[in-house]
């Protein structure tokens, strides 16, 4: 199903042939993708301390796999954003222990240059992502528009 700009599933659903990124034909590619979704109020633990917060959403939340049709370019260039993505982090993580053994200023203004951009491989490397789980449904956002408009409105 769909409702508004997501789409609307059971873990067990069976869903078009189709790309979910580009709305194309998938032409039998497949990918199992494992969606992890907690209730947003646990992001206030993130002002008491990072660490805490990924322990305590490793916990609390709830995961499912739902397979979806992809194309292979898409879960390509997925692929390639989270690796980027990676060794940004990497990157910016030595360059903060750079910065505090005593380097110039310019090493913080690096990591956090490193850290920042690192978001936005995290946002292109996410092929879609939760936003609800609950009575053994899934909300999903990052569906394509052409691939929603295919998909009956969600009845409830």
């Amino acid at each position: 199903w769909r409702c508004g700009n997501r789409m609307v599933v059971s873990a067990d659903a069976e869903l078009p042939d189709r790309c979910v990124k580009t709305g194309r034909p998938a032409d039998g590619e497949w990918a199992d993708i494992r969606l992890r979704w907690h209730h947003p109020a646990l992001f206030i633990v993130l002002f008491i301390n990072v660490i805490v917060y990924f322990i305590v959403a490793h916990f609390v939340s709830t995961s499912v796999i739902v397979r979806v049709g992809i194309i292979h370019d898409a879960l390509t260039s997925a692929r390639r954003a989270r690796r980027i993505l990676w060794m940004l982090l990497l990157a910016g993580g030595a360059s903060c222990f750079r910065a505090a053994v005593g380097a110039p200023l310019l090493w913080w203004f690096v990591a956090a240059l490193m850290v920042l951009s690192a978001l936005v491989f995290f946002s292109r490397g996410r092929l879609i992502w939760a936003t609800r789980m609950e009575h053994g449904y899934v909300w999903i956002a990052g569906v394509h528009p052409d691939y929603l408009a295919l998909l009956p409105e969600w009845p409830r």
